[in-house]
């Protein structure tokens, strides 16, 4: 068997020596179809090299780069950590139980590095290719198991008629005798002339000046949003196996130059944006939010409570108490149920003139006001619904305000018309001696939304607090930022509970974040150890007792009962499980997480890797939804889709 395998590999090698030398300049958004004919190259079939292999490189005789270590060119950092980083990025993405040995990519990590460095490119970027293209080998779509099981080719990579190849879906796709060949540019084959080269090679060679300037040039070339590619996605997904890798391998996650599809254009909390539109002062939920945006946009013409209310009665009723932005009945989508077919495709271009996400609330929010001409910030585009601002502005009461809304901008024949007139007055009484939403700040800021409301107690503080305690990054130890340092002293001196190690402690961080930012300064008994503030068992009971519990991650949310998901969570949302708390803070930009944690003696507060469901964990939520308000209540009702 070993001699019959010395020979195919010697008739490859013969054959590719043969042939001309074509630069590949097959992009992959342009393939092209040939005649499957004239693919005579022998497929061997196997993951690693054969028993002729040189074994893998001497890695202590690679030096560093210059680039950053989640960028796009080869990074500052050490080369066997790297492709230790890679072997464990690999590892976690096989089906659960997969043998090593089955995995296609186990075992390329070493050659990955050394073939990165000789080409200049992060050696991350072939396996997070490798996973969006192929699920790392391991999808199950049709039309790509030629290439990859025969072709060994788990890139997307296509090949010309003078290539080795495989013939799938019509076209030509480049064929590799391994995995691991794939990715080694010192594989004898990868040498040979015509070949083309291994992957670091060729990718280098067709978009090497857009890997020099970053990941967003690279993705408009190679994903560009005018074939129909989700350009944005395609950053996002990108980047973060970028930063997973990088920060397994010890790297510090630089955010500098890149663009991707949640950070674009973003500002940190509560600064002013540099570009795009208005901000939004994110409250105590998404009710107080809206209402308090209505009031406070545009020049010289900001609507009353009565007429805000008016609206948002509107609002409750299609989509739900809440305002849920993802309700749908199918044929109609978001807080003010846009129609699919016209309404809520102008909505998703506003939400890309403006770079921000369509199915946010605050993107949603702020297309409303546009929509009703009390904004101008799309650029070049004016909204639709002047006429229906002016009956608006007209009404001196919520049920008036309600009525006019309802005819001029919802257009629903009257459907529920006395349920709106009831929401809106409703909230009319509630919010009628809330000062704070009349001093809502003018939005006309340029820039996407921040979570920038100044009250005390609000999301946003908690926020900006957690750049300030809490490293956006991994890789720090128990190394702690110098303003979290400040404050556990301040905090020790007052006699509040900071867990062990300064502050290094998954409770004394929680408790911490939450009290100096005036989320609920009654946490964890007021975070005063005279009173009885203590360790996570302590931390929950007080929790389970004082704030709402929404239930276990995966299982019933508590609040409507439905399935508790990820997306149902608000920024000071704190999860426990055996020995363990970590709170979701939402998207903060330069923060590489939605989750913070510290770990008792171990890490630091910084970026957490727990997530939404680690150790099926109980998830609480203060009374009154996120930054929730003053009066307590039983929190935010989150209404499923079609409601």
């Amino acid at each position: 068997m070993v001699v019959k395998k010395r020979i195919y590999l010697a008739l490859i090698i013969i054959f590719t020596g043969l042939q001309t030398l074509v630069t590949p300049s097959i992009t992959h958004a342009k393939m092209i179809k040939l005649n499957p004919s004239l693919n005579d190259v022998i497929i061997y079939d196997k993951n690693t090299c054969d028993e002729d292999d040189e074994g893998d490189p001497d890695l202590s005789t690679i030096s560093p780069g210059e680039g950053e270590p989640n960028g796009m060119t080869y990074p500052k950092l050490d080369a066997a950590k790297m492709a230790a980083a890679i072997e464990k990025f690999v590892k976690d993405r096989a089906p659960k139980g997969t043998a090593d040995a089955d995995i296609p990519l186990h075992g390329t990590g070493a050659v990955a590095v050394r073939s990165a460095k000789k080409a200049n490119m992060s050696p991350f970027l072939a396996y997070a290719h490798a996973f969006v293209e192929s699920s790392m080998g391991f999808t199950t779509v049709s039309g790509a198991q030629v290439k990859i099981h025969e072709g060994h080719n788990l890139f997307g990579r296509s090949a010309t008629s003078s290539q080795p190849r495989v013939w799938e879906g019509d076209r030509y796709w480049y064929k590799w005798t391994s995995f691991k060949a794939s990715l080694d540019s010192e594989a004898p084959e990868n040498k040979a002339e015509g070949s083309g080269g291994d992957w670091y090679t060729y990718d280098r060679d067709v978009f090497s000046e857009q890997i020099d300037k970053g990941m967003s040039a690279y993705a408009h070339r190679y994903a560009p949003p005018e074939d129909g590619n989700d350009t944005a996605a395609y950053i996002k997904n990108m980047q973060g196996f970028l930063n997973e890798m990088a920060e397994s391998a010890g790297g510090t996650i630089s955010t500098s130059g890149l663009e991707t599809a949640s950070s674009s254009g973003t500002s940190t909390c509560c600064s002013n944006p540099a570009a795009g539109g208005s901000t939004v002062a994110v409250r105590g939920d998404n009710i107080e939010t809206a209402l308090g945006h209505l009031m406070s946009v545009g020049s010289g013409q900001k609507l009353t409570l009565a007429q805000a209310a008016g609206i948002v009665g509107n609002l409750q009723q299609e989509s739900g108490e809440s305002l849920d932005p993802k309700a749908s009945n199918g044929t109609h989508t978001g807080i003010a149920q846009w129609d699919n077919e016209n309404r809520y495709p102008k909505l998703v271009e506003f939400a890309k003139g403006v770079n921000a996400d369509p199915s946010e609330f605050t993107t949603q929010l702020r297309y409303l006001v546009w929509d009703l001409t009390l904004t101008n910030e799309w650029s070049g585009h004016t909204g639709e619904y002047g006429r229906a601002l002016k009956a608006i502005q007209a009404a001196s009461t919520p049920e008036d305000a309600a009525a006019a809304y309802e005819d001029t901008y919802e257009n629903s024949g009257g459907q529920a018309l006395e349920t709106r007139k009831k929401n809106a007055r409703t909230l009319y009484d509630k919010y009628k001696d809330d000062a704070s939403l009349a001093s809502s700040k003018s939005s006309s800021a340029k820039g996407t939304t921040a979570a920038c409301s100044g009250a005390n107690g609000d999301a946003g503080k908690l926020q900006e607090l957690t750049l300030k305690y809490a490293w956006p990054e991994g890789g720090h130890g128990t190394d702690r930022k110098s303003d979290y340092v400040t404050a556990i002293g301040k905090a020790e001196s007052e006699g509040r509970y900071v867990g062990g190690y300064h502050g290094v402690d998954c409770g004394g961080f929680v408790t911490t974040l939450i009290y100096d930012s005036g989320f609920d300064t009654t946490y964890n008994h007021n975070a005063k150890n005279s009173e009885g503030a203590g360790r996570t068992s302590i931390q929950e009971a007080w929790a389970l007792k004082n704030w709402q519990k929404l239930g276990t991650a995966n299982g019933t949310y508590e609040p409507d009962g439905g399935t508790f998901t990820d997306d149902k969570l608000q920024p000071g949302d704190v999860a426990f499980s055996p020995g363990h708390t970590w709170i979701y803070v939402g998207e903060i930009s330069g923060f590489g997480s939605k989750y913070a944690s510290a770990s008792y003696g171990e890490k630091a507060p910084a970026v957490a890797g727990e997530g939404f469901s680690y150790n099926s964990p109980t998830w609480y939520r203060k009374k009154g939804g996120s930054g929730g308000s003053s009066s307590g209540g039983s929190g935010l009702k989150k209404v499923p889709k079609g409601e």
